[in-house]
């Protein structure tokens, strides 16, 4: 069983109130006992990030490269034990959880490349004997807020840029599944990283922000997670002179154009909508096909559907793992049961059984409004709604009409449908002949209207939110007669 502990000023650290966190798979097994913390923990990790700043700002660019690289490489020295955690504690197939481990890696060796980039930039002036000069700096102390279903690849993939930056960090994983961030705080400290830089608090989040509101010199917040938790936070921390960046959920449609390859396009929806349960929030959950291949389509798809093996998350050939826990069983459940009221037939699916997990099978639905509450709102689980198109304005109406702007995806072999594509569909990725899920972390990621807010993540986008700005003007005085 995995025992975490807090991370704060460089020692790691009990509570007196812990909790167990059960395998989502096999109710009957605790895989992790965790702290229980509270607002003192917080508050005891955000004055150990503010203590470690002036030191860490000045640790030269290289050097903070260094301990990221290395860090890469301790993950890499256990990877596969990490992506067992994961599985076990998350759900997450076990294919996807190396993946994802992988990819934190990646991520590490990523931002510590920029340490070899150009960190600002020298420009004419107007004044005569002038030198204008730009340059990058870091703002100081950071909160990180991540979710369960990417346990360290979102962790990673925010702090990462804020430590190459110059910034410390407090990090609050969700308590669902905290073990991702525990085994990169591992790595970081293994790594070398000073105390006090990285500050690693477990937990619920009310008294986590809590201690935000009453932070003192706390420069930005990041948060992944819903809509509603996201907007909250944002309004409790409006009084503030700190930068809040917010990645929320999504409604993400997948457009089967007429002339597109069925085969291609129906493993790419039952990809993007079912693997990992769902639980993603660039997930497939709309289906948009032309009415003149939509018959042909829709058995295309179930047999696609059908194939995919549900199961442990530790076997080698699961595809859809158990949702995360008995909330978002009972959710999904509630949601198909909403559908059906509401004028939906079920083409495959609809079931779940949670005697040993919470497992629920791949469900599409068909015969729903496009304004039926279950094709405007997230669902985060294994449900995806398919509706007939008769053209692109309808099809692009269909994708812009939520309140979400995160992902979507078309497949066409018409490039001219693809370009208009790409230009009108009002969301953060657009996609041609791709799933709707999946990101690469080297290009900015986030989405629009109420998928996001602050800049983007991920690429050199991110470094944008971590970082300011800083303009040099010099003007040298003047020599005369050799004094």
């Amino acid at each position: 069983m995995i025992q975490g502990k807090n991370f704060i000023g460089g020692r790691w650290k009990e509570t007196p109130k812990t909790y167990q966190r059960e395998n989502p798979a096999r109710l009957e097994e605790v895989v992790g006992l965790y702290p229980l913390s509270g607002e003192a923990e917080a508050t005891e990790a955000l004055v150990a990030a503010r203590e470690a700043f002036p030191s860490w700002k000045r640790t030269p660019l290289l050097e903070r490269a260094h301990i990221l690289k290395e860090a890469a490489k301790r993950l890499a020295t256990r990877g596969d034990k990490v992506a067992r955690d994961i599985a076990r504690e998350a759900g997450k197939p076990l294919l996807e959880a190396r993946t994802e481990v992988r990819r934190a890696m990646d991520i590490l060796e990523y931002y510590a490349a920029y340490a070899y980039t150009p960190f600002g930039y020298r420009v004419a002036s107007a004044r005569p004997r002038t030198e204008l000069r730009t340059q990058r700096v870091p703002l100081g102390v950071v909160a990180l807020i991540t979710p369960w279903n990417f346990p360290i690849a979102i962790p990673t993939w925010k702090l990462a840029p804020a430590l190459i930056l110059g910034n410390t960090v407090v990090l609050k994983p969700a308590s669902l599944a905290p073990v991702g961030a525990l085994h990169l705080v591992q790595a970081l400290e293994e790594a070398g990283l000073p105390e006090g830089v990285v500050n690693l608090v477990i937990g619920p989040g009310t008294p986590f922000g809590r201690a935000l509101e009453k932070a003192e010199d706390l420069r930005a917040v990041s948060f992944t997670g819903s809509v509603e938790v996201g907007l909250r936070l944002k309004a409790r921390l409006a009084s503030l002179a700190t930068r809040v960046q917010l990645e929320l959920g999504g409604k993400n449609a997948y457009v089967v154009w007429k002339d597109a390859d069925l085969v291609l396009a129906a493993r790419q929806i039952a990809q993007g909508a079912f693997f990992y349960a769902g639980q993603k929030c660039t997930a497939t959950s709309r289906i948009l096909v032309h009415r003149e291949i939509y018959e042909a389509f829709k058995e295309t798809l179930l047999q696609e559907v059908g194939q995919l093996k549900v199961g442990d998350p530790l076997e080698e050939d699961t595809q859809v793992g158990p949702l995360i826990d008995s909330t978002a069983w009972e959710g999904t459940a509630r949601w198909v049961e909403r559908g059906l009221r509401d004028g939906g037939r079920l083409l495959i699916g609809g079931e779940g059984a949670r005697e040993k997990g919470y497992f629920f099978d791949p469900t599409i639905l068909e015969g729903l409004d496009l304004k039926a509450l279950l094709a405007q709102e997230e669902v985060f689980g294994p449900v995806a709604t398919v509706h007939p198109v008769t053209s692109l304005e309808q099809a692009l109406e269909a994708v812009n009409a939520t309140r979400y702007g995160l992902s979507a995806s078309i497949a066409t072999r018409d490039l001219g449908i693809a370009k208009r594509f790409l230009e009108e569909a009002e969301v953060g990725l657009a996609h041609v002949n791709q799933p709707t899920a999946g990101v690469e972390y080297q290009a900015p990621f986030g989405g629009s209207e109420g998928s996001g807010y602050g800049p983007k993540e991920q690429g050199w986008a991110a470094l944008e939110f971590y970082g300011d700005w800083k303009t040099l003007v010099i003007t040298p005085p003047e020599v005369r007669d050799g004094h």
